[in-house]
């Protein structure tokens, strides 16, 4: 039992070294907390609206994973919103299908967007942010 947990540390540390890959949680908001996690946030954050029966949106979650161990993606902060969960919040922001992914900068609402969005396309619309960001 120690043996394989010594070597599931090892391709951890390993994976991590090699690879650049972190193991960065994304967040989760409601009502409550939506302020305090992106409003009130500095910085780049990205806000997922989903819910658990919606199929695009568990499509989306791996993309959204993938997105939160790129280093080039360090600094962007990943929030979900259930919206069954948080119907206060997702009203305020007109949420009207699912998934949908808005970002803001220093608590101001830049982009918005319905739909599915791969790696690549997720990784192209937050680069214009990280890159003014990193100035």
């Amino acid at each position: 039992m120690i043996r394989k947990i010594n070597l599931l540390l090892l391709v951890c540390l390993f994976s991590f070294f090699m690879f650049g890959i972190s193991f960065a949680d994304i967040k989760h908001a409601n009502d409550a907390s939506f302020e305090m996690e992106v409003l009130n946030s500095k910085g780049i954050v990205l806000v997922d609206f989903w819910a658990a029966w919606c199929g695009p949106c568990r499509s989306q979650a791996p993309v959204l994973e993938q997105l939160s161990r790129d280093r080039m993606m360090k600094d962007v902060k990943i929030v979900k919103v259930n919206v069954d969960e948080s119907p206060n919040i997702s009203q305020k922001f007109g949420i009207r299908s699912i998934p949908t992914l808005m970002i803001f900068e220093d608590g101001q609402k830049k982009e918005e967007w319905a739909g599915y969005t791969d790696f690549n396309g997720l990784r192209t619309k937050l680069a214009k942010y990280v890159i003014n960001v990193n100035k």
